[in-house]
């Protein structure tokens, strides 16, 4: 892949920078797309509490690992409009390159009108939205960080990431993906699960 791509899964965008292959690409979507849905119906179901870390733990089995690992809680005076704030921690913990991708991501995204409404309908069902660049690492390994802000549903009306939202909870962990490990015990299993629902849940972006 000679160019950044971008994407909505489910609740995420996801940017890749160039390096990442197809293949690579579609095992990282297959993988947050199941996290998701796993979490999603356990939360429902009222097995979930904390759903960072329960999602998280999905994505650990599925072949990712914690490289840091940082929870932030931004006080009041220091808010600013979501996407600027994603931004600057996303570059404090893994650098400008995996801000890169998601600077062309975002506006491409608010100017894509399938995948934005799928991203805040998503957003405002759970009360919470992620944010995940995407950059190939040695070895064939994806390193990327998970941006997880969560707050009360009301807050994410349409147009939340061009204001200041009030959330809760924001967290920031830098993360890599085995994809050679996913691929070989968990991909077929995983798109047998996901290949009905794929179609709505993972919408390409065009940068």
């Amino acid at each position: 892949m000679d160019k950044p791509r971008a994407s909505v899964v489910g609740g995420s965008l996801v940017s890749f920078l160039p390096g990442i292959t197809e293949q690579q690409r579609q095992s990282v979507q297959l993988a947050l797309l199941m996290a998701e849905r796993v979490t999603r119906t356990d939360h429902r179901d009222g097995l979930v509490q904390d759903w960072y870390s329960y999602y998280r733990r999905r994505l650990q089995y599925l072949g990712w690992d914690a490289l840091t690992a940082e929870q932030v809680h931004w006080p009041k005076p220091e808010r600013t409009v979501i996407v600027d704030r994603a931004l600057q921690r996303i570059d404090q913990l893994a650098g400008e390159r995996h801000t890169s991708s998601l600077s062309l991501a975002i506006p491409a995204m608010l100017g894509s009108d399938i995948p934005l409404l799928n991203f805040e309908q998503r957003t405002r069902q759970l009360g919470l939205f992620r944010l995940i660049p995407c950059a190939p690492s040695r070895n064939g390994y994806v390193d990327m960080v998970l941006y997880h802000e969560s707050g009360e549903r009301e807050l994410f009306t349409t147009g939340f990431l061009g204001r200041a939202v009030e959330t809760k909870v924001v967290k920031a962990e830098l993360v890599r993906f085995n994809v050679r490990l996913f691929q070989q015990e968990h991909e077929a299993i995983v798109l047998e699960n996901v290949k009905s629902v794929m179609r709505n849940e993972i919408r390409t972006i065009h940068i």
